[in-house]
């Protein structure tokens, strides 16, 4: 079987010397390249009146599409798209490599356009019906992707198990979860070696907090790829979330001894040092990811909170780090929150209160922080204000996960969402 497939499920593209657990778009986007030798064409597209025939070759039309593409010039992609498609006698080959060519560059309803002609023209063709689902899932049309999915002719285990993680992955996105993981762990099952089976089975998984479920996934699909540095990553962050920090600390180590520079395994094992109160070690790993040409807005804000915790008095490096922090992460309680113990320490408790009361208004559901602003209050006098930010810390039912962890937690889902390859 030949597969012209490798799909990302993911929001804007991460450079990978930044942090990959920048918070990411919901939109979901594809990426499509060709992993098999293409079969030649067995016949040239009929020549068009406005066209020279050498132009009209299956290899000319799709470079002509690329470039036009490249050169930003999609209106007219597209109307070229729409004379190609008018043609009759189209082979399945072209219109594959035609589809591709506008699903590399995100244009996934004239990639569906294309893919749907080679379903409707060659039915017997897999690869049409899954690029097809493909594209539909870009554009988040989960019924759609499902019925295509349903209509495709498998006829191989590997087909079938495609199809199955393919629902699975749709499944997942409808907050499916009891058939995402059925469909999930019979590709995986079915094909442990596919390391997108086993990526994608291990972060629902985490998602669901079953992070003993995840990391036994992650271990069996990291025996197959043991170079992969995001099966490593997903063990590691599997390991800390059920509390086996020492295990995360020697994954994390383990992905860094083969990529120095990774920063999702920096940042990890930065966290997995703190939680363990190995602060200084936790410190020097920050330290070293924030000398990268483009540090994380999030080591920012862990290396600062390091640095409150040992009680150092580095006040001009934290306060910077956390301004790049609050500015860089979304609604950044935590942040506000470490600037406030750092204002406390300074013996500055009027901005220690402020700190603490945008913490509050990004996160009214935030405990620590009401806690802290209750004893604030109380300090200068504020009786009033203490007892009601009291009742608000008591009205919180204690997270069973600190605010650290579910942001490591839900960042690193979407980080590794984003950078893994799924086929």
């Amino acid at each position: 079987m030949k597969l012209y497939t490798l799909i990302m499920l993911k929001g804007p593209r991460i450079n990978k010397s930044l942090l990959a657990m920048t918070i990411l778009a919901s939109a979901a986007s594809l990426v499509y390249a060709s992993i098999n030798d293409r079969a030649a064409f067995s016949a040239t597209l009929l020549p068009t009146q406005s066209a020279p025939a050498s132009e009209s070759s299956p290899d000319a039309v799709v470079e002509s599409l690329e470039r036009a593409l490249s050169e930003g010039k999609t209106g007219m992609a597209h109307d070229r798209l729409i004379q190609v498609l008018q043609r009759p006698h189209l082979t399945s080959d072209f219109l594959l490599r035609v589809g591709i060519q506008f699903a590399e560059q995100e244009r996934y309803e004239d990639a569906a356009q294309a893919f749907r002609r080679c379903v409707q023209e060659h039915p017997e063709t897999f690869e049409a019906y899954y690029n097809l689902a493909l594209s539909d899932i870009a554009e988040q049309k989960w019924d759609a992707a499902l019925a295509t999915l349903q209509q495709a002719p498998q006829q191989s285990r590997a087909e079938i198990l495609a199809c199955s993680y393919l629902r699975g992955k749709v499944e997942g996105s409808q907050g499916k979860t009891n058939e995402a993981e059925r469909d999930l762990s019979d590709a995986f099952n079915g094909a442990p070696q596919n390391a997108a089976y086993g990526m994608d089975l291990g972060l629902l998984y985490v998602r669901e907090h079953a992070y003993l479920q995840a990391a036994a996934v992650f271990q069996r699909a990291a025996g197959f790829e043991s170079h992969s540095s995001f099966l490593l990553l997903g063990l590691a962050l599997s390991r800390f979330l059920a509390g086996q920090h020492n295990q995360s600390i020697e994954a994390s180590k383990k992905v860094l001894s083969m990529e120095p520079d990774f920063a999702p395994a920096q940042l990890l094992l930065a966290f997995a040092l703190s939680t363990e109160g190995k602060l200084e070690d936790a410190e020097k790993v920050a330290h070293q990811s924030l000398s990268s040409p483009h540090p994380s807005p999030y080591m920012d804000y862990l290396d600062a909170s390091v640095l409150v915790k040992l009680q150092s008095r580095r006040y001009k490096q934290i306060f910077e780090e956390l301004r790049i922090a609050q500015h860089e992460i979304p609604s950044c309680g935590l942040c506000y929150l470490a600037e406030s113990k750092a204002h406390q320490a300074q013996g500055n408790l009027a901005a220690a209160i402020a700190d603490l009361e945008v913490a509050t208004r990004l996160d009214p559901s935030f405990p620590e922080a009401w806690y802290r602003l209750a004893s604030l209050y109380r300090r200068v006098g504020r009786r009033a204000d203490a007892s009601r930010a009291q009742d608000q810390f008591q009205k919180l039912k204690a997270d069973k996960e600190g605010r650290e962890i579910q942001m490591l937690r839900d960042n690193f889902l979407e980080t590794m969402d984003a950078a893994q390859p799924a086929q």
